[in-house]
This record gives structure tokens, C-alpha cells and sequence, in this order.
């Protein structure tokens, strides 16, 4: 264990330039002390077994018994070899008895051997023998073997002596490896499962979200495991009824088991945002107990797991039954098990309770702070889906059930005549109710899909239109280029033809044709450049504080400063103070100079992208992609983002909201609307 303590820390201590590590306190208690290593290292192997150096006496005597179990193997060898030669012997080979080594001689020649005898076979025919002439050398063999057992004891009693020198820093080793397991162990099982730890606030409601089974998640995989929703607010019991073999023991049982190992402090296989409460009981009556020895039955096993519940209920307990009030006449149980649930509910009790009994799905529609919920059964393929829902009771599909079985029509056809027609109308009405269930959730799911597809396709031509955007500038641009080279070229020219006239003092004519070639080239110049808009100046003497623009710009502000003497004016746009001339100046409206500032100094505001999508990607760069892009939107102001992670396996959703959970910057999140994308979609607030 010394040793486990030494490497362990070694392997999780900090470096020198990390920070401080979570398991600080527990590595402090680990034992490190290789002297005291060495003390046990020098006296065990890797088996466990005391090695001939544990001390220099032991070490000897065992030498000894070596040298001298030797020479008594060649002499009973010898001694055999003779034996058999004369027949004597029933088998040849040596064996041992108390410790010392004897020969089988046959039972009819034993007074031909002179020794002592040990034992005899359960036959009878053999006799086991210590020939006369080993009887010394067993002697001293033995005698050494109890000097090694002497000598063995007083090692271990010195590192006995040496154990309780550190015994209190020792235990709390052992404590602390005890803990590192622990914390080793529920990582790798958090891993296993994708767990994570669920909230625990008492003034919100018990909430699973995305609940999974965690046997099934181990069995099965995640992806394959259907999950679980269930939010309780002010509902106290839940019945679950529905299909046979459809799930309903299940759900009680993930209930159960998230809840136990969320507080002993063991990842759970829930989304994030999951709320539990604390229960100082998880109260269960699942399964049959019936006894034979006990004088009991199904149903009075039952009852007396409820009893016991009952009385140990309270506001504190979270109650978990199956199948209440079966093994009895209908009726009876009905009552029974309403008077039990009631008697729970108003002790305060959390109750999650299934049942196949049709009265109770109508006791739990009436009753205040009860609620139905079922097991969704597929109509159409006749099995179950094993998905949970809250707010509307379910059929029992018993004849659904038995037609998948195999049972032909003409059977299910007669059941049906000896069913009670009210209870028949019931289930009738109940499987219509669960198909169009069904049909408007489907209905829904296509929804949200023809909306993510045209959200898509909106993406899809907002990024051509930017290509389209990006693509003129770079024509405009390449094109004042070649404008500017043309004007430079004609300007050339028309130096060029002035200084011709100068020089050559040409007649009326020839000034009259260079003439008409410089208005022709400015004709052409016009062409190329922009038409500036003609601007009518507004004769208005300013004051400080009025909102005006300069003249043939797009800036806008307000006027700061005023010298009327100079001409000159200081304009405030935003943060910024410009120089002008007043006669620049031309009067603006506030709303105006506002709109050109917003325009003018926040495009990179405008630029960005609100919207990341991490489809696709692995965990790795899913989680660097988000860390940049609520860095950058944060930087900019940015007030409002969307993550689109999708549904998927919710590896990237769970992702997304750990670190969202965790971003400073962050002001609230949550899932974009059904019609937007749902749970697929998060939408981020900064502060």
C-alpha cells in the first residue's frame, strides 16, 4: 500500500507550472516514506511470499533445509529402488504424511519394512511408511522448518512494530486512496454513460430531462436508449398505465436509481438542466415477495411492503409502486389502492405508481395534485415505443398485444364479446386519443423539420447574396482603379496639347480643334467618374447643440463648437470630434445623424456572424469553435447569439450548455422555439 501511495501521488501532483489541483487535500494525506518501503520490499516478493533475504538467520536456516531435503530425496530414492526390485512397494513414487516423507509399501509386506507407519489407504492394500533410515533426517528437517516459522514471526512482528509507528498516517492513506478510487471510478462510469451532475433547487420542480436507464445505457448505448422526460410541480402522484411489456417498471426503476445515485454524488445519464430534490427516502414496492413460509400471496405481499411504506412516508420520501392494487378482485384493489395513494399524498410523499386498472386512470383525472401518464404504444406496428408521457392516461392494448402474440382474430374476436361495454368504450376512446397523439407529433416533427430546411436555405442565399455583395465592391473598386488611370492619362493629354499650343503660338484654327479635343475628353472623364449629388445650402445660422451633416459626406453629428469669425465648427459624431468649415455645414435631423453613426462606426457590429453551428464537428473542435465565437461576439457587444448543436446523441448540446454554465459573460440561455429548431437550437443573452 506504501508503495500504491508513493506512485499515485507522483502521478497527480501538480506540476510547477499548473494550478493548484482539485485533490490537493487528499494527495496531502497520502503516505510517502521509501524507507519504509524498503523494510517490507526487502521481506516480501510479488506474490506476497517472505523471500529468503528477509534476514540474514532466515536466509541460513533455509539453505539448510534445501541441503538437506536433498540428500534425503537420494536416499529414499535408493531406498525405493531396492523396495521395488523385491516387489515390496504398491506404487513407485514418494509421497508425504504430517510432513515427513513415507513410502506406499503393499499392505501384506509392511512387517518386511523396518519404520514407522503413518497412515494406511482407505483400501486398506497400501501402508504408508517412514523407513528406519530417514526417520533422523525427517527429524532434523522438521525441526528446521519450525526454526523458519520462529524466525518468520519475529520479521513479521518487527514490521508489525514499524506499522504501528505510522498507523494513524497509514489509515488515513488508505482513507485517501479510498477516496481517489472513488472519484477515479465515478469519472470513468461518467464517461461510460455521458453523465453529468443534476441541479438541486427545492423551490423548483423535480425535473428529468433526457433521463436514461443506467443499466440500459451500459447494455445498450446511449443513442439507443430511449430517454426519459418527467416534471413534477405541483403534482404529488403520477399513475402510469399502458401497454404490457411497455416500459412502465422501467421508468419507475430509472426514477429510482437516478435519484439514489445522483446523491450519493455518481454521475447520472440526464441532461444538465435536470433538477432533483432531496429524498431522505426512496420507498419501493416493486416485484413479487409472495412466501410460502410466511403465509403470504401475491397481493397480501403487497400490502404489507405498503403498510410499512406508509408509515414511513413523509414530505422527505420519494415512493416508487408497481402494479398497485393487483392480485385481488378489481374493484376491491381499485379502492384499495386509491385510499393508499390518497393516504400518501397527503403524508406529502413524492408517488410514481403504474397500474392496469381503468377506474384509477379517472380517480387520478379528478383528484387534486394526482396526474395521469402512459407508455406510448405504435398503433400502426403494434409494439410498444417505450416512450414516457405526462398529462394523459393509456390503454392497457391487452388484445394488441395478444394479436402481435400471435393469437389469430377470430379469439381476439370472442375475448371481446365478454369485455364490460363501458370499459370497452373507454379503451376505445383512449387508442383514438393515442393515435391522434401521435399523428400531431409527427406532424410536428415534419414541421420542425421543413423549418430547419428552409431556415437552411435562407442561409444558404444570405451567403450568395454576400458573395454577390463582395464580388461588386471588388468590380467597383477594380473599376475606379482603371478610372483613375484613364483621368491621369487624359489630364496627360490635355497638358500635353496645352503646352503644344504654347509652344508652336498656333494660329486661331489649330487653338480652335485642340479646344474642341480638351471638351471632349472632359465629356469623356464625366462618364467614368460619379455624379455628385447637387446639394442646396440651407442659409440657417447654427448654434451649439444642432444636428447637422457635412456637405457631400455621410457624416452627421452634432455641432460642439462654433467660431463664426474663422468659419470653422466642430462636429461630435458618436465619440468623436471632426473639424469642418460652417459653410460645409448643412442642417440634419437627430434621428439621421444617429442612423450615419451606427452605420458608419459600427459595421464591424454589423459584419459579424450571430449564429454558429457545430454540427458535425468533434467534441474537441466543437468546444474550441464555441469558446472563440462567445469571445468575439462578447468583444463586439454583441447582445444576443444563436448555438445550433442539434438533438443528435446531445453530446454537443450538453457541451454547449457546460460551458455556457460557466462563461462569465453569459447572461441567460435556453432552447430556441419549436418553431425555430426546438431543442436542437440554444439561444445566449450576454449581460
Amino acid at each position: 500500500m506504501a508503495q500504491q501511495s508513493r506512485k499515485l501521488y507522483q502521478f497527480l501532483k501538480p506540476k510547477d507550472d499548473e494550478a493548484e489541483t482539485n485533490l490537493k487535500e487528499l494527495l496531502t494525506q497520502l503516505f510517502i516514506d521509501k524507507v519504509f518501503e524498503h523494510h517490507f520490499s526487502k521481506v516480501f516478493d510479488d506474490n506476497g511470499e517472505i523471500k529468503d533475504t528477509a534476514s540474514a538467520k532466515l536466509r541460513e536456516i533455509r539453505v539448510d533445509i534445501r541441503e538437506r531435503e536433498a540428500s534425503l530425496q537420494k536416499l529414499v530414492q535408493r531406498l525405493l529402488r531396492q523396495l521395488s526390485d523385491s516387489y515390496l512397494v504398491q506404487e513407485e513414487f514418494v509421497t508425504q504424511r504430517d510432513g515427513r516423507i513415507v513410502l506406499p509399501i503393499k499392505a501384506e509386506h509392511k512387517r518386511h519394512v523396518r519404520g514407522f507407519v503413518h497412515s494406511e489407504s482407505a483400501t486398506g492394500q497400501t501402508v504408508y511408511i517412514e523407513p528406519e533410515e530417514t526417520l533422523e533426517m525427517n527429524n532434523e528437517i522438521l525441526s528446521l522448518h519450525f526454526a523458519e516459522k520462529r524466525e518468520i514471526e519475529k520479521i513479521l512482528r518487527d514490521l508489525t512494530e514499524k506499522i504501528g509507528e505510522h498507523n494513524i498516517a497509514l489509515k488515513l492513506s488508505l482513507e485517501a486512496i479510498a477516496g481517489l478510487d472513488s472519484i477515479f471510478s465515478r469519472a470513468k462510469y461518467s464517461i461510460a454513460v455521458i453523465g453529468t451532475h443534476p441541479s438541486y433547487f427545492p423551490n423548483k420542480p423535480f425535473e428529468l430531462i433526457d433521463a436514461r436507464h443506467p443499466l440500459l445505457v451500459k447494455r445498450l448505448g446511449h443513442s439507443k436508449t430511449v430517454p426519459m422526460n418527467l416534471k413534477l410541480k405541483d403534482e404529488k402522484v403520477v399513475l402510469i398505465t399502458g401497454p404490457n411489456a411497455g416500459g412502465k417498471t422501467v421508468t419507475l426503476k430509472t426514477c429510482g436509481l437516478l435519484v439514489c445515485l445522483a446523491q450519493a454524488g455518481i454521475p447520472i445519464p440526464v441532461f444538465p438542466d435536470s433538477n432533483f430534490h432531496i429524498f431522505e427516502n426512496v420507498l419501493v414496492d416493486i416485484g413479487d415477495a409472495q412466501s410460502i413460509e410466511d403465509d403470504l400471496s401475491t397481493f397480501s405481499s403487497h400490502l404489507t411492503n405498503i403498510r410499512n411504506i406508509i408509515e414511513a412516508a413523509d414530505d422527505k420520501s420519494l415512493v416508487l409502486l408497481d402494479e398497485i392494487g393487483t392480485g385481488t378482485d378489481p374493484a376491491e384493489g381499485s379502492a384499495i389502492a386509491v385510499g393508499v395513494l390518497v393516504t400518501l399524498r397527503d403524508n406529502g410523499a413524492r408517488v410514481l405508481a403504474t397500474t392496469h386498472h381503468g377506474s384509477l386512470k379517472l380517480v387520478a383525472n379528478q383528484l387534486e395534485e394526482f396526474q395521469n401518464a402512459s407508455m406510448e404504444f405504435d398503433t400502426d406496428e403494434l409494439k410498444p415505443t417505450y416512450r414516457f408521457k405526462q398529462g394523459m392516461p393509456g390503454s392497457s392494448y391487452a388484445f394488441e398485444v395478444a394479436q402481435r402474440i400471435g393469437f389469430d382474430d377470430e379469439f381476439i374476436n370472442l375475448a371481446k364479446q365478454y369485455l364490460d361495454t363501458d370499459k370497452t368504450k373507454i379503451e376505445e376512446f383512449l387508442v383514438s386519443l393515442e393515435k391522434k397523439s401521435q399523428d400531431l407529433r409527427d406532424q410536428l416533427n415534419k414541421s420542425e423539420l421543413e423549418n430547419l430546411r428552409l431556415k437552411g436555405l435562407a442561409n444558404l442565399y444570405q451567403d450568395k447574396v454576400e458573395k454577390l455583395e463582395k464580388q461588386k465592391k471588388e468590380i467597383l473598386s477594380d473599376t475606379h482603379e482603371k478610372a483613375q488611370m484613364y483621368l491621369k492619362d487624359v489630364n496627360k493629354q490635355i497638358e500635353d496639347t496645352i503646352k503644344n499650343i504654347r509652344e508652336s503660338q498656333a494660329q486661331k484654327e489649330v487653338v480652335k480643334q485642340e479646344k474642341e479635343k480638351i471638351e471632349l475628353l472632359k465629356k469623356e472623364t464625366k462618364k467614368i467618374l460619379p455624379q455628385k449629388p447637387k446639394v442646396e445650402f440651407d442659409k440657417k445660422e447654427f448654434k451649439v447643440g444642432d444636428y447637422a451633416s457635412i456637405v457631400n459626406t455621410a457624416t452627421a453629428g452634432v455641432i460642439d463648437e462654433l467660431d463664426a469669425e474663422k468659419n470653422k465648427a466642430v462636429l461630435l459624431v458618436g465619440s468623436l470630434k471632426i473639424k469642418t468649415k460652417i459653410s460645409d455645414l448643412h442642417p440634419a435631423k437627430k434621428s439621421e445623424a444617429e442612423l450615419v453613426y451606427k452605420k458608419k462606426y459600427e459595421s464591424d457590429y454589423q459584419n459579424l456572424n450571430f449564429r454558429l453551428d457545430l454540427r458535425g464537428m468533434r467534441y474537441e473542435d466543437a468546444e474550441f469553435e464555441l469558446t472563440k465565437f462567445l469571445d468575439e461576439a462578447n468583444m463586439n457587444g454583441v447582445d444576443r447569439v444563436e448555438i445550433l448543436h442539434g438533438k443528435g446523441t446531445g453530446v454537443l448540446k450538453q457541451m454547449t450548455h457546460g460551458i455556457l454554465r460557466t462563461n462569465s459573460s453569459v447572461k441567460n440561455f435556453y432552447f430556441s422555439g419549436i418553431e425555430s429548431g426546438g431543442d436542437g437550437i440554444t439561444i445566449v443573452e450576454f449581460k
